[in-house]
């Protein structure tokens, strides 16, 4: 039953008791709301644009301005800002803000908020959209769950504040999978390419087309990408797309801030490459930071592999995507807000796995999942325990962020799953069984 083609008297309020799937998409909300309410520049009756709030749309719309007036608009802040609030993006994706120079940034900046609002509820109708064509159909509460996760979570919230294209791109990620599992390739090509040419870690969602010999879809992506580097190359020259190159995007990766072991007061980055960092610079003093990143990788490798062996039932495949868009966020120095990208095959899974080994397990991921509080502040949260138990805590929580505990033990609730599920050497037909079932048939 579509969203988009079917009557609302005709979807029930609730059509079966999803009760792990509620919890899960209910543990978003607190944090988010409490984010809103304690923030004096927005909420249900306020909103006052300055300072950090809309900062992101801000650099956004001052780069656009500067680029129309044949200017450089790279490392460029705007007037009374910050030093970090800056374009980071390649150079053609500038001019999808031109139209908004029309008006001053604040109206822009409520303008990108309407659209925001409007992507998150098209991204919910393709979610439903997506999970109902696997069979189950989904109540009136179960879309105001995953709308408000959208949009009042606490992995949302500082995509409204800030003003930043997150939700945009959440919308493509969402768009683009539907796209492909409607069989429309180059579609999903096209649409993931894009994404890619923002934040480039969606490139690795490439690995996916080419194991399931998705060769349109890999095809219109390297094209979609290609071409709008081109088309950047055309319109502000060489310099400006070599510069980009050279100096914004190497400066985007933020691993040399893990040298030594990254601090409990650093950015707030869901990454393996902060557990890793303790490590490896424990064992190598003078490792230089790139290798944090070749060691993230290679962790990553076998974890793929291992659920991209088999993708034969709809579960399956749900949980390679799954992992797919973990390890595209993990594997580099992602921001918390960046976790609404998995929303398509998370809320998938929540309500197409319904039995078998690992589901209680991935549940109580979920949960752990929206726990977003820093690593200072959990370090901090039961300081002063009786030894051992403080040096043991101090240990796990200044060690990774919560949402990343929650996503480790997602993947490992899905590596149980697919591992109890798979048959054993006694469980599969032998040559004996195989050739008399042939005769018998």
């Amino acid at each position: 039953m579509s969203l988009l083609r079917s009557s609302p008297l005709s979807r029930p309020l609730v059509s079966r008791w999803a009760v792990g799937a509620w919890l899960v998409l209910l543990a978003t909300l607190p944090l988010g709301l409490k984010s809103y309410r304690g923030n004096s520049r927005i909420g249900l009756f306020v909103w006052d644009p300055g300072s950090k709030m809309g900062i992101n749309y801000r650099a956004y719309h001052h780069a656009a301005e500067l680029a129309l007036d044949g200017k450089v608009f790279y490392d460029v802040a705007p007037p009374d800002t910050f030093d970090w609030a800056v374009y980071l993006y390649p150079p053609v994706t500038v001019i999808f803000y031109y139209p908004f120079t029309l008006l001053e940034w604040t109206t822009g900046y409520a303008i990108l908020t309407v659209l925001s609002v409007l992507a998150a509820v098209a991204a919910t109708a393709l979610i439903v959209d997506y999970v109902e064509s696997f069979g189950p159909t989904l109540g009136w509460v179960d879309i105001a769950l995953v709308l408000a996760a959208f949009l009042l979570s606490t992995h949302a919230f500082g995509t409204i504040y800030f003003g930043n294209i997150n939700m945009f791109l959440a919308l493509a990620f969402v768009l683009g999978f539907w796209a492909l599992h409607q069989g429309r390739q180059e579609l999903a090509g096209v649409i993931i390419g894009l994404t890619a040419l923002f934040k480039v870690f969606p490139a690795i969602i490439g690995l996916w087309f080419l194991r399931q010999r998705q060769w349109r879809a890999v095809g219109a992506a390297i094209a979609t990408g290609i071409g709008g580097l081109l088309a950047g190359l055309a319109l502000f020259g060489f310099d400006t797309t070599k510069y980009y190159f050279t100096d914004v995007l190497t400066g985007r990766a933020g691993s040399d801030q893990f040298v030594g072991g990254y601090p409990v007061d650093g950015t707030y980055y869901v990454t393996i490459q902060q557990p890793l960092s303790h490590y490896l610079w424990e064992l190598w003093p003078s490792a230089p930071y790139e290798a944090v990143v070749v060691l993230a990788i290679l962790v990553c490798i076998p974890v793929l592999a291992y659920f991209y062996r088999d993708v034969t039932t709809d579960v399956d495949r749900l949980m390679a995507i799954f992992v797919t868009l973990v390890v595209m966020l993990v594997v580099f120095t992602s921001f918390r807000w960046y976790l609404i990208f998995l929303y398509l095959p998370l809320v998938a899974l929540l309500y197409i796995w319904r039995e078998g080994p690992g589901r209680i397990l991935f549940i109580a991921g979920g949960l752990i999942f929206s726990v977003t509080e820093s690593t200072e502040g959990m370090v901090e949260l039961l300081n002063g325990l009786p030894e051992p138990l403080d040096t043991l805590w101090y240990s796990v929580a200044s060690a990774a962020v919560p949402p990343l505990y929650g996503l480790a033990v997602m993947v490992a609730a899905c590596a149980w799953y697919k591992y109890r599920s798979t048959p054993g050497p006694t469980d599969r037909p032998t040559l004996v069984t195989r050739l008399r079932s042939l005769r018998e048939s």
